[in-house]
């Protein structure tokens, strides 16, 4: 019996009982290797289709039999069998390097099936060998590319951190310098070499390896070495170097995922761009799930739309891990949508998933499923989804057009929340009541009323604003609670009314913490938990969590005004003015921006400046009532250290006068007042601002200028229903 070898971990080789096989087609090569590297029966159709995408199928099927017949002959019978209409390679017959390498993995390998495992490679899947005019193939050779690489890679780290422990230096130096060489921009595979050459005395090449670390860290991404590698240095400039060995393998923190808004290519049609926009919130949802997997918020990456930046510029402005990007073309019933997996630091495509839409009417979660599952897997974590059901699952047809429709009015109205528009809560909170029609029974839906009413884009930077619906809004969310007692928006929604109604903070942090053990990447969750923790003088706790939601959501304004403020309750004003023009540099948003700087130099006494900043203030559009209210608030304070009083009043006059639903005027008044040195008056506004449940007596827990009222008894009855804790200078 002949014996086919083949090598795949290299340019592709094949040969019969020592005899090199030459192919007359690329395409005969590559049917064979798809055959072996699938590793089971494989359909006609499929081949057909992965080889000839753009065909028609008898065409595409005429040309698959044309290559069958050649590589039969070729094989003179041998190896490649038909059954029906399958495929099959005889594995009894077939010698091949990448089955091998697999076979290893499989088997809870030892080392010395790792150090096998490494002989196999010889310079990567497939080196040197493509198919022009077949995107299937591509896609799929580009697939198994990333997933052979990252395996080998691992092989390599496993050898390393065994060598390093058994003191075995000349190995771990050799296998250090093979994972550089697979990717030179992973600053832990350079560690790794620099301590390595540090431990066998070659101090010297230890600290040119840092230098070209250093050099392609600024040059390919413009960031400064990593903290650990800086420290490793200076350890090994001061002699204290010890066998305790540095690991390239990470563990450091959960993956960090940004997921980009997917370019849309000469596409015009409105309901093909409403679908997508659908899509892409069902594809953040489809990950939202995931509690170990870090979900950088939407409203982030909605930012870099259309930018321009490279991958690695917005990686390292996200600080992401992984980016999905992708692209839509083409008109239903022909519409493409290809995702793609992308490790952030190299630019590595881990994985891509094309998806064919025939009809804007298609169910838009169903298309993230199919690609979030692609993807889910080059984490090593479970899809969220494996033992779920779907709607097209033994449903029947009628609910599943109910399920579908539904699953669409509230993507389209999560995708309307995002707009800093008040009319376009109003239009969500309709999307939402409409799929309640359908579905009385959808809790999600019933929560997205109360959220769209909640309307948050109106907040500022106060704590969750009331509105007039606000009994509409918590019979919404108990009715979602009486049907899915998990339902994390209405959690968090209950645990606003919470403080809002009662001061309620013991069960508000009981309902945002259920909320986030349910959905642990809601950011709008973990923020109103950190400035439940503010208000309540925690602020420590407030600045782990002030982190954690930046690095999910760092372009939003609601979480960098968060952090000013923390900034300035731990007198770090160098960091404030740091987080303000690194946040503005990046992200505008006067006269936001102006504001803020203003009320700095206030807090810091230099009333000039604040004065000057105010008045540079473009004021000819209308500001939210909220930003309003700060502004006014800003400049009659400073009018009033100033002296001048009148126009310190004037600014009084004009805020009672500036009131709508619940953004009341009563702390910005209070602050004035302040200004003034008329501290009776301002505790009389903030008590009538307890009294109103006034969402603005956050300020009180932030804002410096209050600090003359934090030690006076008055200030301290007059807060005791709410249990907010106002801060200290």
């Amino acid at each position: 019996m002949s014996k086919l070898y083949v090598e795949l971990l290299g340019s592709p080789r094949f040969s019969v009982d020592s005899q090199e096989v030459s192919f007359a087609r690329k395409r005969s090569k590559a049917l064979v290797i798809y055959v072996i590297c699938t590793e089971r029966r494989v359909t006609r159709e499929e081949l057909a289709a992965l080889f000839w995408p753009e065909c028609h199928s008898s065409r595409a099927m005429g040309s698959l039999r044309t290559v069958i017949s050649e590589v039969k002959s070729l094989f003179h019978g041998e190896f490649l069998q038909s059954e029906g209409n399958a495929l099959y390679l005889n594995t009894a017959q077939v010698n091949c390097d990448l089955l091998s390498f697999r076979n290893i993995l499989r088997s809870n390998p030892t080392i010395p099936d790792l150090r096998e495992a490494a002989k196999l490679w010889q310079g990567g899947f497939l080196k040197g060998f493509t198919i022009d005019s077949s995107s299937g193939f591509y896609d799929w050779q580009l697939q198994e590319e990333q997933n052979i690489f990252f395996a080998y890679k691992q092989v390599l780290k496993s050898l390393y951190e065994h060598e390093m422990n058994k003191g075995e230096l000349d190995s771990a130096l050799e296998h250090a310098r093979a994972c550089l060489s697979l990717d030179s921009f992973d600053e832990e595979n350079h560690r790794a070499v620099i301590y390595t050459h540090a431990l066998r005395g070659e101090r010297k090449l230890a600290l040119e390896q840092f230098e070209l670390c250093r050099t392609i860290m600024m040059e390919e991404f413009q960031t400064q070495v990593e903290d650990e590698t800086q420290a490793l240095i200076q350890r090994i400039k001061s002699g204290d170097i010890r066998k305790n060995h540095i690991s390239i393998i990470d563990g450091s923190h959960p993956p960090r995922l940004a997921i980009l808004p997917f370019h849309r290519i000469d596409i015009v049609d409105h309901e093909v761009l409403l679908f997508l926009n659908m899509a892409m919130e069902a594809l953040d949802n489809f990950f939202a799930m995931i509690p170990n997997l870090r979900i950088i918020s939407r409203t982030s990456t909605l930012a870099y739309k259309d930018s321009g930046k490279r991958l690695s510029t917005i990686a390292a402005e996200l600080q992401a891990d992984f980016i999905i990007e992708g692209f839509c073309q083409g008109e239903c019933p022909s519409l493409l949508i290809e995702g793609r997996l992308i490790r952030a630091k190299t630019d590595e495509v881990v994985a891509i998933k094309n998806v064919m839409v025939s009809s804007p009417e298609d169910n838009p979660t169903e298309i993230a499923r199919y690609i979030g599952e692609a993807f889910i897997t080059h984490f090593g974590i479970a899809s969220p989804l494996e033992n779920a059901r779907f709607e097209n699952d033994n449903t029947p047809q009628g609910i599943e057009q109910t399920s579908t429709l539904n699953s669409k009015l509230k993507l389209q109205a999560k995708h309307l929340l995002r707009i800093a528009e008040e009319d376009a809560c109003l239009k969500a909170a309709g999307l939402y009541r409409e799929a309640v029609r359908i579905d009385p029974s959808d809790a999600e839906a019933l929560a997205g009323i109360g959220s769209a009413l909640l309307c948050y884009s109106g907040k500022g930077i106060f704590f969750p604003n009331r509105n007039d619906a606000i009994d509409e809004i918590k019979q919404v969310a108990n009715k979602a609670l009486e049907i899915d007692e998990d339902e994390p928006t209405a959690l968090t929604i209950l645990g606003n009314i919470a403080v809002q109604e009662d001061w309620d903070f013991a069960r508000a942090e009981e309902l945002y913490r259920k909320a986030l053990r349910i959905l642990p990447n809601d950011t709008r969750t973990l923020r109103d938990y950190t400035e439940l923790c503010i208000m309540t003088g925690r602020h420590e706790e407030a600045r782990k969590l002030s982190e954690l939601i930046n690095g999910l959501d760092p372009v939003n304004h609601h979480t960098f005004k968060i952090r000013f403020w923390l900034h300035l309750i731990f007198k770090e004003f160098q960091k404030a003015e740091d987080v303000l023009r690194q946040q503005f540099i990046f992200y505008p948003a006067p006269p936001l921006d102006q504001i803020l700087y203003a009320y700095k130099h206030l807090i810091l006494g230099d009333t000039d400046t604040a004065i000057t900043c105010f008045n540079e203030i473009d004021v000819k559009n209308d500001l939210p009532l909220s930003l309003n209210h700060i502004l006014l608030a800003g400049i009659g304070y400073a009018n009033a250290v100033k002296g001048l009083t009148a126009e310190a009043h004037k600014a009084i006059e004009i805020l009672k006068m500036n009131k709508t639903g619940h953004t009341y005027p009563y702390v910005p008044i209070a602050q004035i007042c302040m200004g003034l040195r008329d501290y009776d008056s301002a505790l009389d506004w903030i008590g009538t601002a307890v009294k109103a449940h006034d969402p603005g007596l956050f300020f009180l827990a932030v804002n410096p200028l209050f600090a003359p009222l934090s030690d006076d008894t008055r200030l301290e009855n007059i807060l005791r229903s709410t249990h907010i804790i106002p801060v200290k200078m």
